[in-house]
């Protein structure tokens, strides 16, 4: 399944049509959803009937997910934000509480990638991935969190990475911010509970995503190296990561907090 394909974008969501009762009307806000796991995320809550607020760094970049979603008789609700900037954090937060509600559930799947030696990343590229995939989902979580606090419910869902708990060349910074997402979203989970949040994060494994798709076109050999690590033998696609969004963002998970579920068809568990 693919996200291109506007029939297999939702055919997850359907499989839960059972649980509709406990998603229809929450807010749900996902961040990064222009593309690749976050786009398939939101447009599998919303087929479950969950009102979706989709952020962006750049708004005409969210096109592809609100086409998609029209495509299949859905609505989501497309904001600009940069999850570098905290004033552009705490503004997408005041915006989507006034204009929809204090969301039920958040998913922080924004994302970027500096695959460079550890001697010759600079400082900016540095920063960008940490605050991009550390920071970012931080400031965001906290901002949201409030909301949730006052209600005595709420989900945050993390995008970590099968890379928070093992390594390759080249991934120092994104290795890093992964580990530490990872670690807040147990620090989190355990400091929330008592307000009713939870927080937890799935760590996928290779992923054909459209970035790591375009990766793969430039170097055809590292599909093969990344398809010969998977034990299950292929890389995820973003739909493989729905169902497990769905499980953590339901009531059915509610007394787990804190916890990263690898979705990484073995990879660690091989190594």
């Amino acid at each position: 399944m693919t996200t291109e394909d506007p029939t297999s974008a939702v055919a997850i969501g359907s499989a839960f049509a059972s649980w509709r009762p406990e998603f229809e009307g929450r807010v749900c806000v996902v961040v990064g959803a222009s593309t690749g796991i976050g786009q398939a995320i939101a447009l599998n809550m919303a087929a479950i009937g969950a009102r979706v607020v989709v952020v962006g760094r750049v708004l005409e970049r969210l096109s592809e997910t609100v086409t998609l979603a029209k495509a299949n008789g859905l609505e989501v609700h497309p904001y600009e934000a940069d999850v570098l900037s905290p004033d552009s954090i705490s503004s997408l937060v005041s915006t989507v509480v006034g204009e929809h509600a204090s969301p039920t559930i958040l998913v922080n799947s924004a994302g970027v990638m500096v695959t460079k030696a550890a001697l010759e990343i600079n400082v900016d590229e540095w920063d960008l991935v940490l605050n991009t995939q550390l920071r970012g989902p931080f400031l965001t979580s906290q901002g949201f969190a409030r909301g949730m606090a006052d209600q005595g419910y709420g989900k945050i869902i993390n995008l970590s990475s099968t890379w928070a708990f093992t390594y390759a060349d080249g991934r120092s910074a994104y290795a890093a911010a992964k580990a530490g997402l990872t670690h807040l979203t147990t620090a989190l989970g355990s400091e929330w509970a008592p307000l009713g949040i939870r927080v937890n994060a799935i760590a996928p494994g290779a992923t054909k995503t459209p970035a790591v798709t375009s990766r793969m076109a430039e170097n055809p050999e590292r599909e093969a190296w990344l398809v010969s690590r998977t034990p299950i033998g292929r890389l995820a696609e973003p739909a493989d990561m729905v169902g497990a969004a769905m499980f953590l963002a339901s009531p059915f998970s509610d007394f787990i907090t804190g916890e990263t579920i690898l979705i990484d068809g073995g990879w660690r568990a091989s190594k």
